[in-house]
């Protein structure tokens, strides 16, 4: 282990693409160049999961619909802290800014009552027959995906998945719970921020499948999500066989890590997380 206002998108069109040569019935081959499917901007879209309307809010930059004239773009899923909005998380963490300058895609789902993993005592109402929203949770993850992939030229290779506080450690569920769950995580790499093991052992990290980098970040000075849980969680995994890069940003709080201010960016992140693929 190392140490260190949203609009309806337009209806979606079909891509027109021609994976590898075609022959007519003369013999003679042709390839279409593959034609990139968009539109840009940012958009806040509806899901069903199991009967319960779920949201998500995507950011297409002018910058990923013009890569996707030669090829697929990375997709990067962002999930927002307790009590927070997809689109104030984007906002408040600068990943808009970050997808631009990357060409890639950036999506942040909405938690169910602004959280994840959310149990009946908080408003989970248990229509799925589940006593958590953990599972809807991780069909929601799927269906973005798939949501998107019917209107973008997407690297399925190139999905990754960051999260702060609650988020994060839903991201932790995500990425422990692989191959345990009856469900295979679609994500090559993961950021930590402010996190912690909600299931306290429960998805045990040395059961996990695949095992898969994973960057965990915490604030020295952290009082919502003490920093010692940050550590545990870098040390579970990296004892489990994961891959694991943990920083302690000294005199830190409960916050958006990636930033100048704290030695590290956005853009660290989203170098580290390209240089992982599946």
């Amino acid at each position: 282990m190392s140490r260190s206002g949203p609009q309806r998108r337009p209806a979606k069109a079909k891509s027109r693409a021609v994976i590898g040569p075609c022959t007519n019935n003369r013999g003679t081959q042709w390839s279409l160049v593959p034609i990139p499917i968009g539109p840009s901007g940012r958009f806040t879209e509806t899901l069903e999961v199991d009967g319960i309307e779920r949201s998500y809010t995507v950011f297409v930059p002018e910058a990923a619909t013009s890569a996707m004239e030669t090829g697929p773009v990375p997709v990067l899923v962002a999930l927002h802290g307790a009590g927070d909005t997809a689109e104030n998380f984007l906002h408040a963490t600068g990943l808009e800014t970050t997808a631009g300058d990357n060409a890639l895609l950036v999506v942040a789902p909405t938690g169910y009552n602004k959280g994840w993993f959310v149990q009946t005592n908080e408003g989970w109402p248990g229509t799925d027959g589940n006593s958590s929203s953990f599972a809807n949770d991780i069909y929601l993850l799927d269906g973005l995906l798939e949501d998107l992939d019917g209107g973008y030229r997407l690297d399925a290779e190139r999905f990754y998945l960051v999260g702060h506080s609650r988020g994060a450690g839903m991201t932790a569920l995500v990425l422990m719970g692989s191959g345990q769950i009856g469900w295979t995580s679609p994500f090559a790499a993961y950021g930590v921020n402010a996190g912690y093991d909600p299931a306290q052992g429960g998805l045990p990290a040395a059961d996990a499948d695949p095992k898969r980098p994973a960057w965990v970040i915490h604030g020295g000075a952290d009082t919502v999500v003490p920093t010692s849980y940050g550590e545990a969680l870098a040390d579970d995994l990296d004892a489990a066989g994961f891959e694991v890069t943990y920083t302690e940003v000294s005199g830190a709080g409960h916050t958006w890590l990636w930033r100048s201010d704290y030695g590290q960016t956005n853009q660290d992140l989203v170098d580290w997380l390209l240089d992982q693929d599946l």
